[in-house]
């Protein structure tokens, strides 16, 4: 684990990749990862790691910050030294670069989302898409993410962006179907509480994530 948070940590800096999506995220998603595993039946091993590493590093290979043909190969180094098979690799880097949600957004058509076929690792690749979503009603990470974007903004422009963003998309993953899975629709309903009252205090909460054992 020591190693995965290394290697995320490094990447961050590389790449510059601002603290709304660095290492802080990277543990919350995992988190997030683990607790909706905790009610799935019939979880192997290969698949718990597959679905906590994917969590973990998606975001050291968004083309937000990352040139992402670069950051995949990064990831392969990082992973072959961690003892993975090519082919998980291929099935991790795959399931990373289709879990944004502004570019599956852009796909939908007629209100069908259309989510890519991951094969025996669909489970793994829809466990990390929703511990992403529900990271997402962090409100801190918005404001830090636009402040990252608008630097010379006010902080009253950033609040008010964050309040945009929270009512037109973090607020409809569940209606819109991005959130579906019952366990995580069930994780939603206090997170969405808690968005709620740090927009209206305009509030910077952040837990610490806790963090979850985790095999190489």
């Amino acid at each position: 684990m020591d190693s995965l948070f290394a290697f995320i940590e490094a990447q961050c800096k590389e790449y510059g990749i601002d603290e709304s999506h660095g290492l802080k995220h990277a543990k919350g998603t995992l988190m997030r990862a683990a607790e909706i595993l905790s009610h799935l039946s019939e979880v192997s091993e290969e698949e718990r790691r597959m679905t906590l590493y994917a969590a973990a590093i998606h975001d050291t290979c968004d083309s937000k910050y990352t040139p992402v043909e670069e950051a995949a190969r990064d990831i392969g180094y990082f992973l072959r030294f961690q003892g993975w098979a090519p082919q998980d690799i291929h099935a991790l880097i795959k399931i990373v670069t289709s879990m944004s949600y502004s570019k599956l957004k852009e796909s939908v058509t007629s209100g069908e989302i259309e989510f890519p076929n991951h094969g025996k690792w669909q489970r793994a690749y829809h466990v990390a898409r929703h511990a992403d979503l529900l990271e997402g009603y962090v409100v801190a990470r918005c404001v830090m993410y636009n402040q990252h974007i608008f630097p010379k903004k006010a902080m009253d422009e950033h609040w008010e962006r964050a309040s945009e963003i929270f009512e037109k998309r973090v607020f409809t993953y569940v209606s819109e179907g991005w959130i579906f899975l019952p366990c995580a629709i069930e994780m939603a309903k206090p997170l969405e509480q808690e968005a709620r009252r740090c927009l209206e205090e305009r509030s910077m909460d952040w837990p610490e994530p806790v963090i979850p054992e985790i095999k190489n």
